[in-house]
């Protein structure tokens, strides 16, 4: 099998960039791997506060964890303040969005309840809605971007309490000359396949092409390329950005993405293009 066949590879990838152009190249890609964001820890000294306290008050009835990295920084800083508040934890539901946040609590000693593929948070708002009663409280642990209006707003009118706690936020890299040139290089059609491990590295992507008012040439250029996903999290975050998706790795690993890329992009854009001619 060729695989990619020397196709131009563009990844938005930005802790793993030098793992992802291996992995492009492995399959006979031409990387481009643009970091598009960076995690940005926020203050929380005033979250920590309040949780502690309604840790002490048997106020808190659920823990959403939404990122291996944010549940990490939060229980981190959580510990710092008093270890026994880990303890504590123990009798509280914490539902984990996936494998990641359940590693990042194993790691404190606590076990999450992992709730169904495909891992989004309308899976979150289902569990949260069928095991709490109307009053009771649920704290969410954001993941690089705010909690979602529309799952605040059905969990609050089933009568639950909810508190967000933003533990970091994405935002773009130091550097962001590579973006740039990602960005340019798109608007001119000087890519094939674009990897997406996470619907912010798109929405950057965007942003950053409307900073370059190059927005619609991109839009045309994504239309024309294979687009890949790294699971339904990431696409339907792509989808409410209006990009469509071709094809989704299973299961959602970074290889898996690669692979699948590789695998079944080339034929895809072969018939795109002739269908196009």
């Amino acid at each position: 099998m060729d695989w990619f066949a020397g196709l131009r590879v563009l990844s938005l990838e930005s802790r793993r960039a030098d793992e992802m152009t291996t992995l492009i190249q492995k399959y006979g890609g031409e990387a481009t791997v643009a970091p598009s964001m960076r995690e940005q820890k926020l203050d929380l000294s005033a979250h920590l506060t309040k949780f502690e306290a309604g840790l002490a008050a048997g106020d808190i009835h659920a823990v959403a964890c939404m990122t291996g990295v944010g549940t990490k920084m939060f229980l981190r800083d959580l510990a710092a303040r008093d270890p026994r508040h880990l303890e504590k934890l123990k009798d509280v539901p914490l539902v984990a969005r996936g494998n990641k946040p359940t590693q990042a609590l194993k790691t404190f000693g606590l076990t999450g309840i992992i709730v169904p593929r495909p891992h989004t948070w309308h899976e979150i708002q289902d569990h949260l809605l069928e095991t709490l009663k109307p009053g009771q409280h649920a704290v969410i642990l954001e993941y690089g971007d705010p909690t979602p209006q529309a799952m605040l707003r059905t969990l609050s009118q089933a009568g639950l309490r909810v508190t967000s706690v933003p533990v970091y936020r994405c935002t773009f890299p130091h550097d962001t000359a590579p973006l740039g040139l990602a960005v340019r290089d798109t608007a001119l059609g000087g890519q094939d396949i674009l990897l997406l491990s996470s619907g912010t590295q798109l929405l950057h992507f965007l942003k950053f092409a409307e900073r370059l008012r190059l927005e619609a040439e991109v839009r045309a250029a994504l239309g024309r390329m294979i687009v890949v996903s790294i699971g339904p999290a990431c696409s339907e975050s792509a989808a409410e950005l209006g990009v469509r998706i071709d094809l989704e790795a299973n299961p959602h690993k970074m290889g898996i993405l690669v692979r699948t890329a590789a695998e079944h992009g080339p034929g895809l854009l072969r018939g795109r293009l002739s269908r196009a001619g």
